[in-house]
């Protein structure tokens, strides 16, 4: 079975099934949708709110197609370390996004601020402006 097959193989067992989840497992008064998802042949049935089912399916997904990667680039075995692996891998992309956010973050408050100044610098022209032709309207009269 190549990668691409064990992937639509995976998507393929995949699926979402309506329902209640057990109310006592949450306090959110909002309907939860039970999920199923297979993650390297085990199963597993998850209560998610019906806006996040669609973003744990695609999740899931992803997390299945790396931790066959892994699996079948044949140096970890066992399913538990594939997945600390796959879980450390996937944290770590979390905290390189969360750090070019904060620096993308950073950069607009640096912009905005330099705005300022230059908005006064027109002012400022504009005031030198017409102090000038008040000094000229001066020395022409003085001239006259």
């Amino acid at each position: 079975m190549t990668s691409s097959d064990a992937q639509q193989t995976s998507a393929a067992q995949l699926s979402a099934t309506e329902g209640e989840a057990n109310p006592t497992a949450s306090t959110d008064t909002k309907a939860k949708t039970a999920v199923n998802i297979r993650l390297l042949e085990r199963d597993y049935r998850l209560a998610v709110s019906e806006g996040e089912k669609q973003a744990l399916v695609d999740a899931a997904q992803k997390l299945d197609a790396r931790m066959r990667e892994i699996r079948d680039q044949g140096k970890v075995h066992a399913a538990d370390r594939i997945a600390i692996m796959a879980a450390l891998e996937a944290s770590l992309e979390s905290v390189k996004i969360s750090q070019q956010l904060r620096i993308q973050e950073q950069a607009q408050e640096q912009v905005i601020p330099t705005q300022a100044p230059d908005q006064d610098a027109l002012l400022d022209q504009d005031a030198l402006l017409a102090r000038m032709k008040t000094l000229s309207q001066h020395i022409a009269q003085a001239l006259d």
